[in-house]
């Protein structure tokens, strides 16, 4: 049975997360650069012929609203993200994001709960959608959490490269270093070690921010304004990344059908262990 909490302060079907502000300042932009250790060039000389934020920015977007999780944060993980893009980010601007509960559901040992954030133009248009499940260990709440073998989890069993053009990113070694500027010098179990081990992890778990905007950078570069005004994105995360993991984001486009460009993408480690796994398209 589906846990309902009773505390107004956590998640609940339906309810209104409120709003906030968003702006891809300087600061987010640079810490997103310089933590992925990617060129920032292409985001300044690009099909728009003006600045644009990379499109995984949207991922600074899902933080800042309370009371969409369960206080018990023992084991949680990031489970699935999809996005539905509409226009690109300009650097600067001031946008408002709204969100809601959408769902709360049951998965294996987990409690996840669907979160939708949509980002709004100042004239009032929606930019973005997006869903972020997120996933609790609601019967712990200390010791260890219990991890798989990724070989034995039954999505690595099943992936396999489907036949189309192969587009792949450059590999990156993650380390901690990266992590605590990608998150800005905040500590939490994505950059420190301890928050980690309070949380049940024995080393720090790369944020699926981070891994996501690594296949978001791919993408962008790859359909350019196809992916920023008609860009659909859904990824399940299958293997959790640990700082000096070695990572490549790769893409096979399979085809092009009613004015779309579709591809499995996909993220793996040196070992072949899959990270990430999903979909993507973008308008031709």
């Amino acid at each position: 049975m589906t846990y309902v909490s009773n505390d107004p302060e956590e998640a609940s079907i339906g309810k209104d997360l409120g709003s906030r502000e968003f702006v891809a300042d300087e600061r987010i932009l640079n810490d997103y650069f310089e933590g992925l250790e990617i060129e920032a060039g292409w985001y300044d000389e690009n099909p728009y012929g003006a600045r644009i934020a990379p499109s995984m920015t949207l991922s600074s977007v899902d933080g800042g609203f309370p009371g969409g999780g369960f206080k018990n944060a023992f084991g949680n993980l990031w489970m699935r993200q999809q996005w539905r893009m509409n226009a690109p980010i300009v650097p600067g601007q001031t946008y408002t994001a709204t969100s809601k509960v959408i769902d709360i559901y049951d998965h294996r040992s987990r409690t996840l709960v669907n979160s939708e954030v949509t980002l709004w133009s100042p004239e009032g248009e929606a930019m973005a959608v997006g869903n972020h499940h997120q996933s609790y260990l609601l019967s712990q709440s200390s010791g260890k959490v219990a991890l798989r073998d990724p070989k034995a989890k039954g999505g690595a069993r099943r992936f396999s490269v489907p036949e189309g053009d192969l587009v792949e990113g450059e590999p990156h070694e993650i380390s901690l270093e990266m992590c605590g500027t990608f998150f800005h010098g905040n500590a939490n179990y994505h950059t420190d070690r301890r928050a980690a081990e309070e949380l049940g992890f024995e080393e720090v778990v790369v944020g699926g921010r981070m891994t996501m905007s690594y296949i978001g950078d791919l993408m962008d570069r790859h359909f350019g304004r196809g992916w920023f005004e008609g860009g659909i994105l859904d990824i399940k995360f299958t293997n959790i990344v640990w700082p000096e993991d070695v990572v490549t984001a790769k893409a096979v486009i399979t085809d092009e059908s009613d004015g779309r460009a579709n591809a499995a993408v996909w993220m793996e480690k040196e070992d072949g262990t899959v990270a990430i796994v999903g979909t993507a398209s973008a308008a031709v």
